[in-house]
C-alpha cells in the first residue's frame, strides 16, 4: 500500500512551465518562444483544449518543436488538431525517432504543413519580429549521428541572425557543440520518465540507459547552448511519468545585457 501510494503521488497533475532567459548580441527586439517535444499524440481534452490554453497563457511569438509530436502506427489525429488550433502562431519542427520510424512519412510530413507548421529542412527559416530574426533550421534524426557532420548542418544556415536548430536527440551533443549555431533545442529523453523525488535524477532515457545525464535544463556547448524540453506525453508504453510533469518549456530571448531596446 506504501508503494502504491508513493507512485500514486508522483503521478502528473500539471503542466511544469520551466522559464529560461538568453541574452544574445543578435537580439535587438525581444522575442518569446515556446518549446514543445514528445506529445506522441497524447489527448489533452476535445480540441486539445488544455495544451492549448496552456501555451496561449505564455503569449509566445512563435513555437518551436523539435520532435516526436506525432507517434508511429498512424497516430497524429490530436496533434494535427493541436496545431490546427494553434496555426495563427508560427510554429517550427523536426522530425524525431518516432515519425522516423513510420513508412508513411512524407504523406505525415504533407499533413503537417498543411496544417500551417513550417518544417525548415535542408535550409534554414527566418523568423522576424522587429530587429530580431530568428533563423531555424530542422535536424532529422534518421540514421545515427556519424552519418551528420557538423560543417555541412552548418553551411545550411544562411544568415547572421540568432540560429536555432531543433535537433531530436540530445545524446549526440558531442556533433552539436561543433555546428556554427547559438542554440540547440531537443526532447527524446521523456525527463527521465520517473524521477527521483526530490531530484532532477531522472531514471531511464532511451540511448543513455540508467540514470542518465541529460534529460532536461539548459547546458552549455563551448561556443553555444543546449535546451532539453522534458516532454508532454504522460503514459509511455503503458509505463506512467512518475515525479516528472509534462513540461512547456518558455524561452526569453533578449538583447546583451546593458543594451538599450531599440
Amino acid at each position: 500500500m506504501a508503494v502504491t501510494g508513493v507512485a500514486v503521488a508522483g503521478l502528473p497533475r500539471k503542466f511544469d512551465i520551466t522559464h529560461y532567459e538568453i541574452h544574445s548580441d543578435k537580439v535587438v527586439t525581444p522575442v518569446r518562444a515556446v518549446m514543445l517535444a514528445d506529445l506522441h499524440n497524447d489527448s489533452y481534452g476535445p480540441k486539445m483544449k488544455k495544451l492549448v490554453q496552456a501555451v496561449r497563457n505564455q503569449k509566445p511569438d512563435l513555437i518551436l518543436m523539435p520532435g516526436d509530436m506525432c507517434d508511429i502506427d498512424h497516430q497524429e489525429e490530436h496533434t494535427l488538431e493541436f496545431f490546427r488550433e494553434m496555426s495563427d502562431i508560427p510554429m517550427y519542427y523536426s522530425t524525431g525517432n518516432h515519425e522516423e520510424f513510420r513508412n508513411d512519412l512524407p504523406i505525415l510530413l504533407n499533413m503537417i504543413k498543411k496544417t500551417g507548421v513550417n518544417i525548415p529542412e535542408h535550409t534554414g527559416m527566418v523568423f522576424q519580429k522587429g530587429d530580431t530574426r530568428l533563423e531555424i533550421l530542422s535536424l532529422p534524426c534518421y540514421k545515427q549521428e556519424y552519418y551528420f557532420k557538423a560543417p555541412d548542418i552548418s553551411a545550411q544556415f544562411h544568415t547572421d541572425g540568432y540560429r536555432i536548430l531543433l535537433a531530436h536527440r540530445p545524446e549526440w551533443f558531442n556533433l552539436y557543440r561543433d555546428v556554427k549555431c547559438d542554440l540547440i533545442t531537443s526532447g527524446h529523453a521523456h525527463g527521465g520518465q520517473w524521477r527521483i523525488p526530490g531530484t532532477d535524477q531522472g531514471v531511464f532515457a532511451p540511448e543513455q540507459g540508467m540514470f542518465p545525464k541529460l534529460t532536461s535544463g539548459m547546458h552549455e556547448l563551448g561556443h553555444n547552448k543546449m535546451i532539453i524540453n522534458r516532454g508532454l506525453v504522460r503514459f509511455y508504453h503503458m509505463a506512467p511519468r512518475l515525479y516528472n510533469n509534462p513540461e512547456i518549456t518558455v524561452i526569453d530571448f533578449l538583447p546583451e545585457e546593458g543594451r538599450n531596446i531599440c
